[in-house]
C-alpha cells in the first residue's frame, strides 16, 4: 500500500504535519503549502501550482511544475490528479478547509469526484477531518472513536437510503437521510466506543470535528 499527502497553501488549525508523514511517503505541496512544509522542516518530493501564494523562494532541487493562474482545474485538483496517476492508495490531504467558503466547498467536491481512487481519501486540518463512504464501497464502515470530538454525518446524494448509526449518542435505524436536511449534525460517540454506520445505497460526507 503506497500513501501520498498533500499539503495545501491554507491551513487554518494548525496541524503537526510531521507525526503523519513516513520517510517512505510521497509529499505534494500546492503553492504555498511549501513555505509550510518549511516551517515543519519537511522536504517535498514534488511542488506545484500557479505560484500566487508561496512568499519563498523556489528550492533549484526539487521537481516543480508551474501552471498558468487562467486553468480549470485548482492547485488541489492537480496535485489529486498526479496522485491518482503515480497508482497511489491512500492520498491525505492536509488543509484545504477554512478561510473563503468557495475553496472549502471546491475541495469537498474533489473529495466526492475522487474518492473512488483510492482505497482511502481523506482530507484535514488540526480541528476537523472529513473523508466520504459510498455504498458502492463502504456499505458497513466503523468511525474509530475521537476523544472530545463530534462526528456528523450528511447525505450528498439526494437521498441514501437504510441508513443506520449505531453506538451514538444520536442513533438511527434504516433512515433516509436526504441531502437538503441536516438531521446528522453534531452527533457525539457513546461510552468510548466506536461509532458503526451502514447503508443501503447513497455517498455520505464524514465530519469529525473536536469540540
Amino acid at each position: 500500500m503506497s500513501k501520498a499527502f498533500i499539503i495545501t497553501s491554507f491551513i487554518e488549525n494548525e496541524i503537526d504535519i510531521n507525526s503523519r508523514v513516513n520517510s517512505e511517503d510521497y509529499v505534494i505541496c500546492t503553492d504555498g503549502g511549501y513555505d509550510i512544509a518549511t516551517v515543519q522542516g519537511i522536504r517535498p518530493d514534488l511542488i506545484l501550482g500557479d505560484f500566487d501564494s508561496i512568499s519563498g523562494a523556489l528550492p533549484g532541487d526539487i521537481e516543480i511544475k508551474r501552471f498558468k493562474p487562467e486553468k480549470d482545474f485548482t492547485d488541489l485538483e492537480l496535485a489529486i490528479k498526479t496522485a491518482v496517476e503515480s497508482e497511489f492508495t491512500e492520498l491525505e490531504i492536509i488543509g484545504g478547509m477554512g478561510g473563503r467558503l468557495d475553496h472549502t466547498v471546491a475541495n469537498l467536491q474533489l473529495l466526492f469526484h475522487y474518492d473512488m481512487y483510492f482505497e482511502k481519501l481523506v482530507m484535514l486540518d488540526g480541528m476537523n477531518e472529513c473523508f466520504i463512504l459510498d455504498s458502492k464501497k463502504d456499505s458497513n464502515f466503523i468511525i474509530p472513536f475521537a476523544a472530545n470530538s463530534y462526528f456528523s454525518v450528511f447525505s450528498l446524494t439526494p437521498k441514501t437510503t437504510g441508513l443506520c448509526i449505531k453506538d451514538a449518542k444520536y442513533e438511527l435505524t434504516n433512515h433516509i437521510l436526504t441531502s437538503d436536511f441536516p438531521l446528522g449534525v453534531s452527533n457525539e460517540f457513546s461510552d468510548n466506543k466506536n461509532a458503526a454506520i451502514s447503508m443501503d445505497d447513497g455517498t455520505l460526507l464524514i465530519v469529525i470535528s473536536k469540540k
